[in-house]
């Protein structure tokens, strides 16, 4: 039985021995014309920082106020802005009746009773007629996260335009209030502090509030917004002094009460009666209003509206920071990371292992940036901006006026990773169509903090909209001459060569 074992390891042993094998691991089931080799590299980046003249307004909100920061200087925000008309088509909403225990405001079905028990509830208004304002504010309200000293004191200014914005055109940060405002009409002003009701109410010249709702009595020739800003231009809201702190303002706009008389429809001893409000009088005999009401016209997006923001000291602080080991990130409108893409040394360095760039295939090539806290004392948030864009540097502007998402060839997005401090830019797609010669993807990009928001679609997947930051952020990165070595900017690529 063992001599019978050992015969057939023997025959075994032959039988593999004259097989023959050219060297290459599975070459007798895989073509040579299908073997892989899989290639690692690293190229270093060049950046820096630059400065940005202005960026497209266009925001869900306003901004309003100063701040000075140790560094970049003093940066005050303040807007423009259109005043949407279109109050229930260019007519005062019809006042409603509500009852005791409704949340809605109105007029109370019991308010004739409270003149004369005999009466009973009102059940209509007709035939509304002689407004006339009460009282009027620029009426704001503002985000929590606000940004600075919520002690500090400041002031804000309120004057009409004497130029209405241009529905065609796009406006950028970095308008001349002066194109639209002569400064000679004050509507209004206010000292205030950051506060807990997170609102600003500014009072209003009556002058000007009641010849603008002459526009919604009977017989008016004004039918449209754009005949409304023919007339109304908008309104030019002004940061008045002192670099305390800026808030981000959701809802803005004119908050108009006023009285007016009509008929009311109601009961008297039991039988159905009408009422004219202009008849009431009090014990003295004298006439007093009773219906009040409220309108809002809004400085919403429908209409045309710019975000402002003007720099002091900025230009210093930059020539502070360039040829320093770092280069940042400085919003709204400061400052830009520029990265220089080393395409050719990319294409050169794939070449040295692959003259025929056609059986070349990346399977991964990103640009990695590495970032650190704020080192200085500031009320800028000391953590990095969560979501960065890197784009040509002259189609910043057309991605955001065109609502455009990153498409992996031309812009790229990428989310700050906490873990290792730093953001990861796949550019896997731009450099295999670079290689083959498909792309002209420039050379200079920039890296532009931004803010996304995310809406449901009716398929239930996410749909994201990118906003060009405009709130006051920065970034620290660590830059290509960086002291620290292992964390200047550089694309990592791994690739396959087929034979």
């Amino acid at each position: 039985m063992k001599l019978k074992i050992v015969f057939l390891m023997c025959l075994s042993a032959l039988l593999l021995a004259s097989c023959k094998d050219d060297g290459q691991v599975g070459s007798l089931i895989q073509p040579e014309e299908d073997l892989l080799h899989v290639y690692s590299n690293m190229v270093n980046v060049s950046s820096s920082s630059v400065l940005v003249d202005s960026t497209l307004s266009k925001s869900s909100y306003f901004f309003l106020g100063e701040y000075t920061d140790p560094v970049f200087g003093s940066t005050k925000m303040e807007f423009i802005s259109q005043i949407d008309s279109r109050v229930d088509g260019l007519k005062l909403p019809t006042t409603t009746i509500v009852g005791s225990k409704t949340l809605y405001t109105g007029i109370s079905e019991t308010l004739l009773q409270d003149l004369d028990s005999k009466f009973g509830k009102i059940t209509a208004i007709e035939s509304p007629t002689d407004m006339k304002v009460d009282s009027a504010f620029f009426h704001m309200q503002y985000a929590d996260d606000f940004f600075g000293d919520s002690t500090t004191l400041q002031a804000v200014k309120v004057y009409a335009l004497d130029k209405s914005l241009d529905d065609s055109k796009k406006y950028y940060t970095s308008a001349k209030v002066s194109d639209f405002c002569n400064k000679d009409t004050l509507l209004g002003s206010l000292s205030y502090q950051i506060q807990k009701s997170r609102t600003l109410d500014i009072p209003l010249s009556l002058s000007y509030i009641n010849r603008l709702v002459n526009i919604y009595k009977s017989g008016s020739k004004i039918q449209t917004q754009a005949q409304f800003n023919d007339v109304f231009k908008g309104v030019y809201v002004s940061h008045s002094f002192n670099g305390g702190g800026v808030v981000k303002v959701s809802v803005a706009g004119f908050s108009i009460f006023y009285t007016y008389e009509a008929k009311l429809r109601t009961t008297y001893n039991g039988k159905d009666t009408l009422v004219n409000t202009a008849d009431i009088k009090n014990k003295n005999g004298e006439h007093f209003r009773v219906l009040a009401s409220h309108v809002f016209l809004s400085a919403n997006k429908s209409v045309k509206r710019i975000d402002l923001v003007s720099h002091t000291g900025l230009d210093q602080a930059y020539n502070s920071i360039i040829g320093t080991e770092n280069t940042y990130t400085y919003t709204p409108a400061g400052v830009y990371t520029e990265v220089e893409i080393p395409f050719k040394v990319m294409v050169d360095s794939v070449k040295h292992y692959a003259a025929e760039t056609n059986k070349v295939m990346f399977n991964s090539a990103r640009l990695k940036v590495w970032a650190q806290n704020l080192d200085w004392k500031t009320d800028m948030k000391k953590k990095p901006n969560s979501e960065m864009l890197l784009i040509n540097k002259d189609s910043v502007i057309s991605f955001f006026d065109q609502n455009k998402t990153p498409d992996g060839i031309t812009s790229f997005f990428a989310l700050y990773d906490s873990t290792t401090a730093s953001y990861s830019f796949d550019m896997t797609k731009a450099v295999q169509m670079r290689l083959s010669g498909r792309s002209s993807i420039s050379n200079k990009m920039v890296i532009v903090p931004v803010s996304r928001a995310i809406t449901e679609s009716d398929y239930s997947y996410k749909v994201y909209s990118y906003n060009q930051e405009l709130w006051i952020t920065s970034t620290k990165f660590y830059g290509s001459n960086s002291s620290v070595v292992l964390k200047r900017p550089r694309i990592d690529m791994v690739y396959t060569r087929r034979e």
